[in-house]
């Protein structure tokens, strides 16, 4: 489709515009950081804020062997950009004519569409089919009337927050780090379908939920979490991970047990946001031994919930 066509739906002709471009997977605190500067350029030239993130990471494209799961699908992606306050968010493809754009040619295509004035970008950002850094950038911004703003990182730990460090503590089970990078708990939803009621049959119901493979999830194990239900509701629950070793198997299993709670949530979207990892997921002699060990995992995680202030 191309760059002009795809941006085509947040013109506003007349109006000028701050820009940034980016995947921004996880919108981490690295990301928002950029965001406000975006937004706070605008603010001060009287200009829209417009972010523009693509659907796809480029390098996913430019290497289709290197797919690495994303922290968040592209829909919620773009509300979580729009939720720090930007004007506009346009979601682009990166497509066959963005992939051999230079860089120069890829800013005078959003100067002249978008009328930006202004490019926000970090320090480490490159850009173009020929990969240019953020000193070549400005040459370009200069050599065009663009004035380039550059966001140094957030450091956390002495470690820049980056996506892929969020996704390496997501894949440790380290919920508690990667909410620090993101600013808020990591939330994933899924279609609620029914089971074969066996943790029912122990005692502890759980709603079992579709996942995305596309998607990060966390280690597998168990998870102190709040469910999100469809009518606003937020409520302290257990979030299981894991492939039923003890029950015969079931790879990529997903369950979700709200303590005294016994409504029927089947076909419906939830979503959990992870507070604390429990335990790793492990296989029992027998079903008697993995059931005491869940009632264990619940009374920890009642436990901890004494100590966690209610998100409503």
């Amino acid at each position: 489709m191309g760059l002009h066509q795809q941006i085509a739906p947040i013109q506003e002709p007349g109006s000028e515009a701050c820009v940034t471009v980016g995947t921004f997977d996880g919108v981490h605190k690295g990301h928002q950081a950029l965001l406000y500067r975006l937004v706070s350029v605008a603010q001060r030239n009287d200009a829209r804020s417009v972010a523009l993130s693509f659907s796809q990471p480029p390098r996913s494209v430019i290497e289709p062997t290197r797919q690495t799961p994303h922290l968040y699908d592209a829909k919620t992606r773009a509300a979580l950009i729009r939720d720090q306050g930007i004007d506009a968010v346009q979601l682009i493809d990166f497509d066959d004519e963005i992939r051999v754009m230079s860089t120069e040619k890829f800013l005078t295509t959003l100067q002249s569409s978008l009328g930006m004035t202004d490019l926000i970008i970090g320090e480490r950002a490159v850009m173009g089919h020929d990969r240019q850094d953020v000193d070549r950038i400005a040459e370009i911004a200069n050599r065009n009337g663009l004035q380039l703003h550059t966001v140094p990182p957030v450091i956390r730990k002495d470690q820049i927050v980056s996506s892929s460090l969020v996704r390496s503590a997501m894949a440790a089970g380290d919920v508690r780090s990667a909410a620090d990078m993101l600013g808020r708990l990591y939330e994933r939803g899924g279609h609620v379908y029914r089971g074969s009621a066996r943790a029912r049959e122990m005692g502890v119901p759980t709603a079992n939920m579709e996942w995305s493979r596309q998607l990060v999830m966390p280690a597998k194990g168990i998870y102190a979490t709040w469910a999100k239900l469809p009518d606003g509701r937020v409520l302290p629950s257990a979030t299981y991970i894991g492939d039923n070793p003890t029950l015969g198997g079931n790879l990529g299993t997903f369950e979700v047990h709200i303590n005294d709670f016994d409504e029927d949530l089947y076909d419906q979207d939830i979503s959990v946001e992870f507070i604390e990892f429990i335990r790793p997921d492990q296989e029992f002699e027998n079903p008697e031994e993995l059931n005491e060990a869940i009632q264990s995992d619940v009374a920890k995680i009642a436990q901890i919930f004494t100590n966690v202030p209610s998100p409503n």
